[in-house]
């Protein structure tokens, strides 16, 4: 087999490579360098007979990936407040992403699994692998690894939801909750959260941030209230976008990413509100001026303005309205 047709096979694996490394250690950093060191073991082994490309660089991503995971586990034991997975880059609004293996809460949810049952756990259920490549991946045999996908999915029973409201539904609570924030009165919240609204916040001991999750509807709008009166938000230009499959705040501090609030959004409204704050888990929003052209971000204003045309170029006329209501949401 030519270089080339080596170099083609990689590349048509790429995604899946990354996705298993993603989804199983949480942070795009890791992720991609562990697809660079699975196209390493790639070209090491052409001299070897591999039948299946796929199957190859499935097994060599899941293994470096429960690796690093075994090493995270060490390091976020120690980490200070709670822990969030690292969000990916912006993704086209057009794209309806899998909800259940994409969003931050499903993600931090697999964070109350050991590094075995979360490698057994997404192998089978996101990737549909046999019992017999993941007892070779994970060091278990194949009745072991049955037994532990029951305990993996009896752990997150209790807490997994699917969360499947309509597009525009999402846009549009999420739009009237920021509208009713720019008023500066908590209970003109509570009416877009749900009874068992989570609000989770990362600094990483960087940055402020709650150190503690904000539980209930009345705790989670007076602190919305409360934190968007940060002097900090003033200096930050805000933009929307759809991360990991949700409608995501993305502030920037002088072109570069300094803050990222993710909204898990169904039919009765908010139920989790994720913010971002540690900058090194920012890295995927940088290149602000390209995700703008890639039309991937949008500003603020523009989306609460006009909802159903904010991917149009705003007249020229009509800045000084859209500078007033950025004005009002950040004030």
């Amino acid at each position: 087999m030519s270089t080339q047709e080596r170099l083609d096979q990689f590349i048509e694996n790429k995604g899946l490579v990354f996705g298993i490394a993603y989804k199983m250690t949480g942070s795009v950093v890791e992720a991609e360098d562990i697809v660079q060191e699975t196209f390493l073991r790639w070209e090491k082994s052409k001299e070897e007979k591999i039948r299946s490309p796929k199957a190859f660089l499935s097994t060599v991503a899941a293994r470096l990936s429960l690796d690093s995971l075994r090493k995270a586990k060490r390091k976020r034991e120690t980490y200070i407040g709670p822990w969030l997975p690292e969000p990916l880059a912006p993704e086209p609004m057009e794209e309806e992403p899998d909800p259940e293996t994409l969003d931050l809460a499903f993600l931090h949810l697999l964070e109350k699994l050991n590094p075995i049952e979360r490698a057994v756990f997404l192998l089978r259920e996101s990737f549909e692998m046999d019992y017999d490549s993941i007892s070779k991946i994970v060091g278990k045999n194949q009745e072991n690894c049955r037994q532990i996908l029951k305990r993996a999915k009896e752990s997150l029973k209790s807490d997994r939801k699917k969360y499947d409201a309509p597009s525009e539904k999402r846009k549009k609570i999420f739009r009237d909750f920021l509208l009713a924030s720019s008023k500066g009165k908590p209970e003109l919240l509570v009416p877009f959260l749900k009874e068992e609204i989570v609000l989770w916040s990362d600094g990483g001991g960087k940055v402020n941030a709650a150190r503690i999750p904000i539980i209930g509807k009345e705790r989670a709008s007076h602190f919305f209230i409360r934190t968007g009166n940060n002097k900090l938000k003033y200096t930050l230009d805000f933009y929307f976008g759809i991360v990991n499959g949700s409608e995501t705040l993305i502030g920037y501090y002088k072109d570069e990413p300094a803050y990222l609030q993710s909204f898990l959004i169904d039919e009765d409204g908010i139920s989790k509100i994720y913010s971002v704050l540690n900058p090194d888990k920012l890295k995927s929003m940088q290149n602000k001026q390209k995700l703008i052209e890639e039309g991937l971000i949008y500003p603020l204003e523009n989306f609460l303005l006009f909802p159903h045309t904010y991917r149009k170029k705003v007249a020229k006329w009509l800045n000084p309205v859209a500078k007033l209501v950025k004005w009002a949401i950040v004030r």
